[in-house]
């Protein structure tokens, strides 16, 4: 995940989960920030997997293909991979 999103970061990474309820099914959406000194700011990696009855039914997909300049940016892309993940199952 962290290498196909940003390989260098300079700081140990942020982890965070949120949860929603979409259509009966819970979404986890995990944001990973990674702190840039250099650039002086944290990029966030996003990622989101379905569950059901406390079994996994989606396994965690990331979007190994961008990254987000804020948490509310990330979260809201997040939000948005997870409910696509619950329509397509």
């Amino acid at each position: 995940m962290t290498k196909a999103v940003k390989p260098d970061a300079e700081e140990p990474y942020f982890p965070h989960s949120h949860r929603l309820v979409y259509r009966d099914h819970d979404v986890i959406v995990h944001l990973t920030g990674y702190e840039y000194e250099t650039f002086g700011e944290t990029l966030w990696a996003v990622g989101a997997e379905v569950v059901k009855d406390q079994e996994i039914i989606v396994p965690v997909r990331v979007d190994q293909t961008q990254y987000f300049n804020s948490y509310d940016e990330a979260l809201a892309h997040g939000t948005s991979l997870g409910k696509r993940l619950v329509d397509e199952f």
